[in-house]
């Protein structure tokens, strides 16, 4: 046996690998049909319907992202556990082309999840700059807006495929970064670190801001309070998007670094093990739908509580201002 079949038996052999890519498998599987439900949720919900269309255009490439990295991913554990259980070590061998394609959505879609906080940012300030002019229009934008991130996403891409080659190239299991050379890797998680902190700092900001400017303008349009209180709830839905964003790319990305700093002095196998069950993009994003789904639950009755109160007193100022009219028409009678 050569060896590069002795590498392939070793990872086949390898139990915590072979549960690692069945654990990552399972929640792959659990995620992929409910970021399709979560995408039909965001244009059919009752309640989603009332977010902009640019808002609702951008929030899909996110889940889209997510989609897109579920399939590779599902894709790529389902071919290594049926080799590793089925057939020889010699005849397992990645192709590295299935390896490019399939990896490329695994880290595409994960990159443009993380990407769409800067989409989310810029439509979010246009949507509080033009309020009042911004409900149903500039649709152009959201567009622009949603391709912006996978378009910033090409750049990490870039820069972690770069260097890939594919004549004679032994690939044991399909990977892009290098162990023992964090480099790229250092530089795509600062800037993606950096992206969601300033995301999160710029989401509370505007949220505030627009829960200020739907205060001072209690006797503006209908269509303006609409537009400012959607503003508010959207942020504060983006909110506790930013904040699980944050929290997650910091732990995983600063696990990731440490462990491609140390993969030289471990085995190969326990290395990938650990590589697969630190990218958890996938638990990410279910925890992600379902505690905005409760949160834009727990605020759909407020809101619509809030403009039908405020729809009510305008029609009770129109009619008390109809009321005293009628009554200065009136001439006082001529004392006798």
């Amino acid at each position: 046996m050569n060896a590069n079949c002795s590498a392939m038996l070793a990872l086949a052999s390898s139990s915590p690998l072979k549960l690692s890519i069945v654990y990552n498998l399972i929640i792959a599987c659990i995620g992929f049909p409910m970021f399709f439900w979560a995408s039909i949720r965001l244009w059919s919900g009752s309640f989603t319907k009332n977010f902009h269309k640019n808002f609702r255009l951008i929030i899909q490439m996110h889940l889209l992202g997510f989609i897109i990295h579920c399939y590779g991913r599902v894709i790529l554990h389902s071919l290594d556990l049926y080799n590793y259980h089925f057939r020889d070590p010699c005849d397992m061998i990645p192709d590295i082309y299935r390896c490019f394609v399939f990896r490329l959505m695994y880290n595409s879609g994960m990159w443009i999840t993380i990407c769409t906080a800067v989409s989310l940012i810029i439509e979010r300030m246009i949507a509080t700059y033009l309020r009042g002019q911004y409900e149903n229009q500039y649709i152009w934008i959201g567009i622009l807006l949603m391709f912006l991130a996978p378009a910033i996403a090409s750049f990490p891409l870039y820069l972690a495929y770069s260097n890939l080659k594919f004549d004679g190239v032994f690939m044991p299991y399909c990977s892009v970064y290098k162990p023992g050379h964090p480099e790229i890797a250092n530089l795509n998680s600062g800037v993606a670190i950096g992206a969601q902190i300033i995301a999160r700092i710029m989401f509370g900001y505007l949220f505030h801001l627009n829960k200020k400017l739907r205060e001072k303008m209690q006797r503006s349009s209908l269509s303006t309070r609409f537009q400012l209180e959607q503003n508010k709830t959207s942020t504060q839905c983006l909110k506790i998007y930013a904040n699980i964003s944050t929290i997650f790319l910091i732990l995983q990305i600063g696990s990731f670094t440490y462990l491609l700093k140390v993969a030289p002095g471990i085995p190969k196998e326990h290395y990938l093990a650990l590589m697969e069950l630190n990218c958890q993009f996938p638990l990410y994003g279910i925890i992600t739908v379902l505690l905005v789904t409760k949160r834009i639950s727990s605020v759909r009755n407020h809101i619509s509580s809030t403009l039908t109160s405020q729809l009510n007193l305008d029609r009770k100022e129109a009619y008390f201002a109809n009321f005293n009219q009628q009554i200065g028409a009136v001439k006082p009678l001529p004392k006798k």
